[in-house]
C-alpha cells in the first residue's frame, strides 16, 4: 500500500495582481513605470539605537529619558552630518516597520513608540518641512 503525501499548495497571488494592475492601467501605461516587488534599499535597515523599557511604569529621570515610552528609536547624526527631510521619513518608516514586525498583530502599540533625533546642527529645512507640509507645531 502506498502512502500519499499531500502538500498544501501555496498560491502566488502577487504575479497575478501585478499583471492585473498593468491591464487595469494599460491606457496610461506610456506614462507609468511598473516595478514588481521593488526592493527598498541595498543594505539591511538598521536602527541606530533602540532603548526598550523593561517595565512600562518606570520613570527615567534624565532629560532625554523623560520623553521615552516603552520602545524608543534614537537616530544619531555625527557632527559633520545633518538631519534631512529624508532622514526623518526613513526613521519614521523604521518605527512603523518595528511596530509591525511582530508575531501577533498590534502587540506593539504605536503610542508606545518614540523617535528621537540627535544632531549637532539645527535642521532648518526639516523644521520648515514639518511646519509647512506636516502642520506640526514645534515648542522649545
Amino acid at each position: 500500500m502506498e502512502v500519499q503525501k499531500t502538500e498544501k499548495q501555496v498560491l502566488q497571488w502577487h504575479p497575478a495582481f501585478y499583471a492585473g494592475i498593468q491591464i487595469e492601467l494599460e491606457r496610461e501605461a506610456g506614462n507609468l513605470i511598473f516595478e514588481n516587488e521593488h526592493q527598498l534599499g541595498t543594505k539591511p535597515k538598521e536602527i541606530d539605537v533602540l532603548v526598550i523599557k523593561k517595565e512600562t511604569g518606570i520613570a527615567i529621570h534624565t532629560n532625554i529619558g523623560k520623553l521615552f515610552r516603552k520602545y524608543n528609536i534614537v537616530e544619531y547624526k555625527s557632527p559633520t552630518d545633518y538631519l534631512s527631510v529624508d532622514d526623518f521619513y526613513r526613521v519614521y518608516g523604521y518605527a512603523c516597520f518595528y511596530k509591525a514586525d511582530t508575531k501577533k498583530a498590534d502587540s506593539i502599540r504605536i503610542a508606545d513608540v518614540t523617535i528621537t533625533f540627535v544632531c549637532h546642527n539645527y535642521p532648518k529645512k526639516l523644521i520648515r518641512h514639518w511646519e509647512k507640509e506636516r502642520h506640526y507645531t514645534l515648542k522649545k
